[in-house]
């Protein structure tokens, strides 16, 4: 009997398909006229591959603090180029991500340790895999694919898209690399450039250290029986993502010592976004720039005001809104941040409770001041501390 050519491929060994598969990508990578079509090519490829339903890469933004869907093939209307995901290690993007390795998950719907999007849910995803796209040495995005049937993805397939991804890594990094060589640089700037390149170098590890502690802070909370305990290690692990979002908005500025306090506010909150369906956060931010060693405890006291308002002011399925703020007072030599939600308000101090602590900790270390505000509806926070000291 003759089968057609869709039963001979499904009759291949995996090693052959794949290879098969990776070939056709290599070849057709030069066909690509921009890199549109080639993250598109990648999708097609991936999902082809491992027979499934939909695939997309999720571009990181370290502008928005959270990873933007920029190609994919099976998906409805305004997902792609639409839908930004969270990079919280809740969300199976987000922890590969953060942690640098293929995130594998069998039963989505069913799994604690994930977030089940309004996306993935909207489109009936049962099993999910996520490999991490390397770009010059550091986490670009993020390739994933999504079947709408239970699957169990086994080495074969994680070694499969790991090399799709290596290899869609490489080619877009030769696509940067060409577009800035097509720049003319100066005699005069050569000693600079080849400072900043060992200044990238230097970050770039740095934020592989961030993904090591995440990754060792993972395997020890999965020890932990008891679920206090796990929780504190959640806290923990936001902390140390707060810091690193710190770190990439060092690295955005060419190692200046100097972050945007606004932008980093702002990709932190986008961040926070996607840890709620129910709980909005606004932000009206101003621009002020400040030394990296006094922005990281800002962000820190805003990750924790912020996080439990999302936790504790909007209980039994409450909908409701939280508002970070940061502007100048007197005269410039002071800022102020402002936290407020429109929840149940700030109730008794819960048992092993430590987060206004925290707060009033790392406000002290800026020379800052911690004040509750009256509040018609919710808590309200101000944090005031000089720019310099």
């Amino acid at each position: 009997m003759v089968e057609d050519g869709d039963h001979q491929e499904k009759r291949q060994p995996a090693s052959s398909h794949y290879l098969e598969i990776m070939a056709d990508f290599s070849r057709a990578i030069g066909d690509a006229t921009d890199l549109g079509s080639l993250l598109n090519l990648a999708c097609l490829q991936a999902a082809r591959a491992t027979a499934v339903e939909r695939s997309k890469i999720m571009r990181y933004e370290r502008e928005h603090g959270d990873m933007l869907t920029v190609a994919g093939v099976g998906w409805k209307p305004r997902v792609v180029g639409h839908v930004r995901v969270g990079t919280d290690i809740a969300s199976p993007p987000g922890r590969c991500l953060q942690t640098g390795v293929p995130v594998v998950i069998e039963d989505l719907p069913n799994d604690p340790e994930f977030r089940y999007s309004p996306v993935l849910r909207d489109h009936g995803i049962v099993s999910a895999m996520n490999v991490p796209i390397r770009v010059d040495g550091e986490v670009w995005g993020v390739l994933e694919i999504d079947s709408e049937r239970p699957r169990s993805f086994g080495r074969p397939e994680i070694a499969f898209l790991s090399a799709l991804a290596n290899t869609l890594g490489q080619a877009v990094a030769f696509r940067q690399q060409a577009a800035r060589t097509d720049e003319a640089f100066a005699e005069a700037a050569a000693s600079l450039a080849a400072q900043k390149t060992l200044l990238r170098e230097l970050l770039h590890r740095d934020r592989n250290d961030f993904q090591l502690i995440t990754l060792l802070l993972m395997q020890q909370m999965r020890k932990q029986a008891d679920e206090e305990a796990r929780r504190g290690f959640l806290h923990v692990i936001d902390r140390v993502a707060a810091i690193g979002l710190a770190h990439d908005q060092l690295a955005a500025r060419d190692g200046k010592g100097l972050v945007q306090l606004g932008q980093y506010l702002g990709a932190l909150c986008g961040n926070l976004t996607h840890r709620s369906e129910r709980v909005g956060i606004r932000h009206e931010l101003a621009e002020i720039e400040i030394a990296h060693d006094r922005a990281v405890p800002v962000g820190l006291i805003v990750n924790e005001l912020v996080t439990n308002a999302i936790k504790h002011a909007f209980p039994n399925g409450r909908e409701g809104t939280i508002t970070v703020s940061l502007s100048l007072a007197s005269e410039a030599k002071e800022a102020v941040i402002t936290v407020a939600d429109d929840g149940v308000g700030m109730g008794p101090p819960r048992p092993g409770g430590s987060g206004l602590e925290l707060v009033a900790g790392l406000a002290r270390q800026i020379g800052g001041r911690v004040q509750q505000l009256p509040s018609r509806a919710g808590t309200a926070t101000e944090i005031s501390f000089p720019l310099v000291v």
